[in-house]
């Protein structure tokens, strides 16, 4: 790993990724030192993906955008880096610096630009995600792949079509992971069924859910209010809810599995 005060540079082995994170305006060595020690790791891991996260940017002098182009990027294409990610906020103000890269770039680099890293990953492998499109029977399927027995097909289709929004991800034409919200849209939503398929879990799939279902909920939500957003967890998985600052309270959870006649 590689930390400066202009930048930090690590290996990603469950990824195979070299990240690299710019923090503050760099330029001459302390540009230059940092991206040699993100090469030096591509080079130590041939075929490696590497990430820069450029949310942090600058607008690069001269000098170092002719030493990138005419040593930097040949030696990154000899180390066997066949992809370069970027993470950008939405608006940046180094969109013209990032396309006068990227032009050059993509030359010999397949070149993803996302807000986000678990976002470039999923691009590389190949994810899709879908809106308000979970049918019934992907919800079935999914179900049983962890639960077991799903509910009828009659009860899922009711359940879709008065769900306030659903997220689904797949991997080619398999569905992996879903997640629902309902609620009133006033006072109160909740999240439910967050499912991603055992042997896709540890990828992120499970964040992006939850990140979409609280942007559903901002986007949609009364303005300049406070709005309970409230799910049911097993104690294993309350950690993983905690992190978007979920928390529990002394309120018991009461359910009755009613049979309608």
């Amino acid at each position: 790993m590689f930390e400066s005060e202009y930048a930090k540079s690590e290996y990603i082995e469950k990824d195979n990724v070299v990240f690299h994170v710019w923090k503050k305006e760099a330029h001459y060595d302390d540009y230059r030192n940092p991206v040699m020690a993100s090469l030096e790791m591509l080079r130590q891991h041939e075929g490696s993906i590497f990430i820069v996260d450029a949310r942090n940017g600058f607008e690069d002098v001269k000098e170092d955008v002719e030493w990138g182009f005419t040593y930097f990027l040949p030696e990154l294409k000899r180390a066997g880096c066949a992809i370069w990610g970027f993470i950008l906020s939405e608006a940046s103000d180094i969109e013209g610096e990032i396309d006068l890269w990227t032009k050059e770039i993509e030359k010999n680099f397949r070149v993803i630009r996302e807000d986000s890293y678990e976002k470039i990953l999923w691009q590389i492998d190949g994810y899709t995600i879908e809106y308000n499109k979970l049918t019934a029977e992907q919800y079935c399927v999914l179900w049983e792949s962890v639960w077991g027995q799903p509910p009828t097909l009659e009860q899922t289709e009711v359940a879709m079509n008065n769900t306030l929004f659903r997220v689904s991800i797949f991997d080619g034409d398999t569905i992996i992971a879903m997640a629902r919200v309902i609620g009133d849209k006033g006072l109160c939503y909740y999240i439910k069924d967050v499912v991603v398929r055992p042997e896709y879990q540890g990828k992120g799939l499970g964040k992006r859910l939850i990140h979409e279902l609280l942007k559903y909920i901002n986007d949609n939500g009364v303005k300049d209010t406070y709005i309970a957003v409230e799910l049911c967890a097993m104690p294993d998985k309350i950690p993983f809810y905690e992190q978007f600052g979920f928390h529990s309270n002394e309120a018991q959870r009461l359910r009755i599995m009613y049979h309608v006649n």
